[in-house]
């Protein structure tokens, strides 16, 4: 399984500070925020490789990551793709994003993408081992009644595991459960990328392709217990930091 773990983003909501230092990189505990995603995702057998995309902008911030972690004896190869993109308006948008890094990566095999500004303290091992027993795509579902939380995020009504029904962003949520921002495809699925942006226009927002899949194929979703704050916003960060 490759992961794909993503910090294309410009924090343009985190400014000043996201003027500076990338969302990814934040200190979290005394360790960047991304370390706590790679080192979760470095315990598990099925992950094989793990490719952090960003940013033009960030670049020399994330060479010094991944090279030093690589340097350290981490168990896992971590490789770092580029973006040519230098500010917000040239940004590709995050399923652009992720098609780019499939094609320039040579993604071939199962893969896992996460959103590398998402703090969660627990396992991933229930979602992966949901995924290889089904087979499906497969996104991680947190369960909260926060409203503020759940009209910040696509929102997600099951059946079972199977997913039947998206709203992005919604303001009256019609239910408790929203996407973290986690996804699992097996490799005969990977192309469905590609097949989206030929049909869509909107190649920004993973809630308009989720949306769009499950009107296509059986898709699951797993529950995460635990903490999990998305930090897009100061506040956000700060409570976090304090450990709130």
């Amino acid at each position: 399984m490759d992961v794909i773990v993503l910090c294309g983003g410009f924090g343009t909501r985190m400014e000043p500070i996201g003027l500076f230092i990338p969302k990814a990189l934040l200190p979290i505990r005394g360790r960047p925020l991304l370390d706590h995603i790679v080192e979760d995702l470095g315990s598990y057998r099925q992950v094989e490789r793990i490719i952090v995309n960003t940013n033009g902008k960030f670049a020399d911030q994330f060479e010094y990551y991944v090279n030093t972690k690589n340097a350290s004896g981490f168990g896992k190869k971590l490789e770092l793709l580029i973006e040519p993109t230098k500010h917000n308006g040239e940004k590709l948008g995050q399923i652009k994003g992720i098609e780019y890094v499939i094609k320039n990566a040579k993604v071939g095999s199962d893969v896992m993408i996460v959103s590398g500004d998402n703090y969660f303290d627990f396992k991933l091992s229930g979602l992966i081992e949901h995924f290889e027993r089904s087979r499906k795509v497969t996104l991680g579902l947190y369960e909260t009644d926060s409203v503020e939380m759940l009209t910040r995020s696509g929102v997600l009504s099951v059946e079972g595991n199977r997913i039947v029904e998206f709203e992005e962003k919604p303001a009256k949520p019609k239910s408790n459960l929203l996407s973290m921002g986690i996804y699992l495809f097996p490799k005969e699925t990977v192309d469905m990328f590609d097949k989206y942006m030929k049909e869509n226009s909107n190649h920004d927002s993973m809630g308009y392709f989720i949306k769009w899949l499950i009107g296509k194929q059986e898709t699951h979703g797993v529950k995460c217990k635990g903490v999990w704050v998305d930090i897009g916003t100061i506040e956000a960060y700060k409570k976090v930091f304090e450990g709130k």
